[in-house]
């Protein structure tokens, strides 16, 4: 399948949403138990793409299959090289054709060259497609959240994965934000 990439804008809530809510209703892959409005996500959208990509996966005739972020991990200022990331393919994208695996090679070489340290997964114990994906990306389990999520009338288990991107200086650079850094995405598709 002939993947296409792109930055998100404002314009894809919709999709995203849409893709977000499926696995919120249908899934313990996501954690949440109610989704946002378009509008919401669409401001979410925004605000992340100031600091962090936000990717979005079409075919090549422009049909919406996916997407990829990254967000903060944790709100305090010293979490500030680490970021979480988020991936969902569409319902009827069909799975083991690279779609997520195109999506998260760009998003890790973004976070890479903005200057990240850490990307980290937090994911549902059993979501063997999601494990077998950061395990293609040699990320490494390094913590379980034993019963930590209640959904759909169980207690579930996440793991914590982390992949390290870049050397822990002892002083570091600030990383590039991604307002910054898109025009070279755009440019070098990274």
């Amino acid at each position: 399948m002939e993947v296409v990439l792109r930055i998100a804008n404002i314009d894809d809530a919709a999709a995203v949403n849409e893709t977000y809510g499926y696995y919120i209703e249908h899934s313990l892959a996501n954690f949440g138990e109610q989704n946002k409005t378009v509008e919401e996500r669409a401001q979410e959208i925004g605000e992340l793409l100031k600091i962090y990509p936000f990717l979005i996966a079409e075919d090549k005739n422009g049909r919406f299959l996916g997407f990829a972020c990254a967000e903060p991990y944790r709100p305090k200022s010293g979490y500030r090289y680490t970021a979480e990331l988020t991936i969902y393919l569409h319902p009827d994208t069909p799975k083991g054709r690279g779609v997520g695996t195109a999506l998260y090679e760009k998003l890790l070489d973004c976070l890479t060259a903005q200057g990240f340290r850490i990307a980290l997964g937090v994911i549902h114990d059993q979501n063997q497609g999601s494990l077998a994906l950061h395990k293609h990306f040699g990320f490494e389990q390094v913590g379980v959240l034993r019963n930590c999520c209640y959904k759909h009338g169980q207690w579930v288990s996440a793991v914590i994965l982390e992949k390290v991107l870049n050397s822990f200086d002892e002083e570091p650079d600030e990383m590039i934000p991604f307002a910054e850094y898109r025009h070279t995405w755009e440019a070098e598709k990274c």
